[in-house]
C-alpha cells in the first residue's frame, strides 16, 4: 500500500517472523550468543524465554538458518496442554513417522535415528517453540529422552523456547532433576529506547530506505507507548505509515503516531504500555520536531516521495527560460514549510513562485496540495486545473497532477467529473496506480437500479446522466 510513497522496496513492519529482519541490538545479539554457546558447548537443554513479541521466534529462525548444514534439525511449534506424549511429534519433526507406532515403537525408532546420525558424526538438534504449553510430565518425558546420549559427547540437544512461564515452570521442586541439565538459559527483555529507535531505523534500511521517516520524538513515543516489545512496534509503525500514506505525509510527526495508536488500542487490541505518551508535547518539544522536519524536508526537497515526485523535479529544457530566482526561492522555501505542516505559510510561498511562468505548473499543484490539506478541496480542484492549463502537454508531471484532481472531485463526490479525469488517465497509461479498480468501483455507483432504470429525475437515471453530458459539452 504505502511502499511506493515511502520509497520502500517491502513492507518494512510485518508480523510474520523473518530472520532477515533481526536486529541485533543488546538483547537479542546476547540471546543469540547465549544460543550459540549452549549449541558448540554441547549443552543438553538451551532455555530461551521471553514475554510475547520479544522475537523469540525469529531468533529460533536465525539459529537454524546457521546451522541447518552442521546439525540434523528438528523444529516443534505447536505444544498445546492436550498433548499426551511428544515422542510422535519429535519423530515427526525429524521426518521419522513413516507408520503410527506405540510409545516402545517409537522409542526404538527415535534410539535407531539418534545411533544412524552417531555414526554419521552428525548431532541432533531439537527445538521446541512455546514450550511453557507442555507441562511438568512432558518436560520430565523430554529429560529421560535425552538419555539417549550415548558416550561423552551428547547426539542430542533440545532447546526450549517460551514465555516466562516456562522460567516459573521449571523453579518448580519436582522438575529440579530437569532444571540442574539446563546448562544455558537466558530471558529477552524488552528493548531500551536506543534499541527502539535503532530497530525501526534498521528494518527500514533493509526494506531500501536509508532516511529516516519517523521524527526522533515519533520514535521515542513509538518507544514509549510500546514498551520496547518488538511485535507492538511493528503494528505501531505499520499502521502509523498506512495514515502518513493517507495523508501524504512524506515524514511521520508524533501528531500521525498518536492518532495511528489511539484508532489502533481502541477496545484494548493493541495494548499500550504507557498511554502518558500521548499527552502533547511541550512548546520546546514541538519546536524541536518542526525544525526537524523542515530539515528532513530541505533535505529531500529534491528528490521527494509519490504525489511530490514528479511535480517537484526540475523540468527538462524545453526553451523556455528558467524561473527567477526570487520564484525558485519561494518555491523552495515551500516545500519546507509544506513537510514541516506549515501549509498556510507555504500557500503563500506557492502562490509568489506561480507568478513565474516558468513555475506556474509546479507551484500550483502545490497550491492544490496545501489547500487540499488545510480542508479546502474546491479551491484546491481549482489550483489543480489551473496547473494543468499551465502545462497543456502530456507527461508524467501532468498525469500525476491529474490524479491529485481526480482524488480531490472523487473526495467532493463530483462523480462525473472524477471519472472523466480517471479515464483520461487510463488512456494515456492504462496501468497508472489503482486508476481501473477506481473507474469500476464508481461506474458501478453510476449504474441504473431496476427501481429507476426508466428514470425517475433523480441523479442516478439514465435521463439525468445524458442531460449532464450534454450539458457539460455545450
Amino acid at each position: 500500500m504505502y511502499e511506493r510513497f515511502y520509497n520502500l522496496t517491502l513492507k518494512p513492519f510485518t508480523l510474520v517472523p523473518n530472520p532477515d529482519f533481526l536486529y541485533r541490538g543488546e538483547t537479542h545479539r546476547l540471546a543469540l550468543t547465549t544460543l550459540e554457546y549452549g549449541i558448540l558447548n554441547q549443552a543438553g537443554f538451551v532455555v530461551l524465554t521471553g514475554e510475547p513479541g520479544m522475537g523469540k521466534t525469529t531468533l529460533i529462525q536465525q539459529i537454524l538458518a546457521e546451522h541447518r548444514n552442521h546439525f540434523t534439525t528438528g523444529l516443534i511449534t505447536n505444544t498445546h496442554a492436550g498433548m499426551e506424549t511428544l515422542l510422535p511429534w519429535i519423530l515427526l519433526a525429524f521426518g521419522q513417522n513413516e507408520k503410527s507406532l506405540g510409545k516402545l515403537e517409537g522409542f526404538h525408532a527415535l534410539q535407531q535415528f539418534l545411533d544412524k546420525e552417531a555414526s554419521a558424526k552428525r548431532r541432533v538438534l531439537l527445538i521446541v517453540d512455546e514450550a511453557q504449553n507442555l507441562g511438568a510430565n512432558l518436560l520430565e518425558e523430554l529429560r529421560l529422552l535425552s538419555n539417549l546420549n550415548k558416550d561423552k559427547a551428547p547426539i542430542l540437544q533440545i532447546i526450549l523456547s517460551g514465555q516466562p512461564d516456562l522460567r516459573q515452570l521449571l523453579q518448580r521442586k519436582d522438575l529440579t532433576q530437569f532444571a540442574q541439565r539446563v546448562m544455558v538459559d537466558y530471558s529477552l527483555e524488552p528493548f531500551k529506547e536506543e534499541d527502539s529507535l535503532g530497530y525501526i531505523a534498521h528494518r527500514l534500511r533493509v526494506a531500501g530506505r536509508e532516511e529516516p521517516i519517523f521524527t526522533h520524538h515519533a520514535t521515542r513515543m513509538i518507544h514509549r507507548l510500546t514498551g520496547g516489545i518488538p511485535r507492538l512496534i511493528n503494528q505501531l509503525c505499520d499502521t502509523a505509515l498506512t495514515y502518513g500514506f493517507a495523508e501524504e505525509a512524506p515524514f511521520l510527526s508524533t501528531k500521525i503516531v498518536a492518532q495511528a495508536a489511539k484508532d489502533r488500542s481502541k477496545g484494548g487490541i493493541l495494548p499500550l504500555t504507557d498511554t502518558d505518551a500521548l499527552t502533547a508535547m511541550t512548546p520546546e518539544q514541538d519546536a524541536d520536531e518542526q525544525a526537524q522536519l523542515a530539515t528532513f524536508a530541505s533535505r529531500t526537497a529534491s528528490t521527494p516521495n509519490d504525489a511530490d515526485r514528479s511535480i517537484n523535479r526540475p523540468q527538462a529544457a524545453t526553451g523556455t527560460r528558467p524561473p527567477s530566482r526570487d520564484a525558485g526561492e519561494a518555491y523552495e522555501r515551500g516545500l519546507a514549510l509544506k513537510k514541516a505542516g506549515s501549509h498556510k505559510d507555504a500557500l503563500q510561498q506557492f502562490s509568489l513562485a506561480a507568478q513565474d511562468a516558468a513555475l506556474t505548473f509546479r507551484a500550483m499543484a502545490q497550491v492544490g496540495i496545501c489547500l487540499k490539506s488545510l480542508g479546502q478541496s474546491e479551491a484546491a480542484a481549482t489550483a489543480f486545473r489551473k496547473a494543468l492549463q499551465a502545462q497543456r502537454s502530456t507527461s508524467a508531471d501532468t498525469i500525476q497532477v491529474r490524479y491529485l484532481l481526480a482524488r480531490t472531485l472523487e473526495s467532493l463526490g463530483r462523480i462525473d467529473d472524477t471519472l472523466e479525469q480517471y479515464r483520461w488517465i487510463r488512456r494515456e497509461e492504462p496501468d497508472f496506480k489503482d486508476v481501473a479498480e477506481r473507474i469500476e468501483r464508481l461506474g458501478s455507483r453510476l449504474a441504473p437500479s431496476p427501481r429507476n432504470a426508466e428514470g425517475t429525475g433523480d441523479g442516478s437515471s439514465w435521463v439525468a446522466q445524458l442531460q449532464r453530458i450534454l450539458g457539460a459539452s455545450k
